[in-house]
């Protein structure tokens, strides 16, 4: 929550600074939260689907209960943000130049929840800060007493070092959709590269050692590049 928080803020900064009213982000804000919820839990389902709810269907309305893609959100926060925002008569390529920056802020701080909650947890490692976890959390449980890749702070600090590189960016971009598209691209890069480190049980892993959210991430980033050319 801290994170969609901080990312509205920036995007509603943005929008003041542009001379737009900051309102019309906090109305984009709540659309793209429920739309990213209800996509995270659709994407959790379809990964889990053998191993929890092909037994229990009511289990798939159990989101208090954790479970959540965060890939499956963005794939439909955004086509719900495009609709919202073309209805409003703006222009979605400069209203995401508006969000980017704030959306890479906003995974920073959000990733710093799921290692306080214990989740989205690394592989077993000997490296000096490797993190033991609460026996009560699922990487504590799943690794009792074991060092593991703090993978969650990784994904962290990779995606703080992307908004500091769209900060960069902000004042030196030739059109519109820049930020927005080297956000997908950078933001994608580092979710893949993160994966490698990252705990997965064996059916996650769709394609040799590629998992389902790598490959999502390769598509994101050869889309990034495909729209780049186009725009040019």
């Amino acid at each position: 929550m801290l994170g969609f928080i901080a990312g509205a803020y920036w995007a509603a900064r943005e929008a003041k600074r542009s001379g737009n009213d900051p309102s019309f982000i906090y109305d984009l804000t709540f659309y793209t939260i429920l739309a990213s919820i209800i996509g995270s839990r659709i994407f959790f389902v379809i990964e889990k689907w053998n191993e929890i709810f092909r037994q229990n269907l009511l289990k798939v309305l159990a989101v208090w209960e954790g479970g959540l893609i965060f890939f499956g959100g963005v794939i439909f926060a955004i086509p719900t943000a495009i609709h919202f925002v073309k209805k409003r008569g703006m222009n979605p390529w400069k209203v995401g130049d508006w969000i980017a920056p704030g959306f890479a802020l906003g995974i920073a701080i959000g990733r710093i929840g799921c290692f306080f909650n214990g989740c989205c947890f690394g592989k077993p490692t000997a490296l000096p800060w490797g993190v033991i976890f609460r026996p009560e959390s699922a990487a504590g449980s799943t690794f009792p007493g074991t060092p593991l890749h703090p993978t969650q702070l990784y994904e962290s600090i990779g995606e703080l070092l992307v908004f500091f590189i769209l900060l960069s960016f902000r004042k030196r971009k030739k059109r519109d959709g820049f930020l927005i598209l080297t956000f997908a691209f950078f933001g994608s890069l580092v979710r893949f590269i993160d994966d490698f480190f990252r705990y997965y049980e064996p059916d996650a892993y769709i394609l040799g050692p590629l998992t389902f959210n790598q490959l999502i991430s390769i598509a994101i980033i050869l889309l990034a590049i495909l729209l780049m050319a186009r725009r040019r």
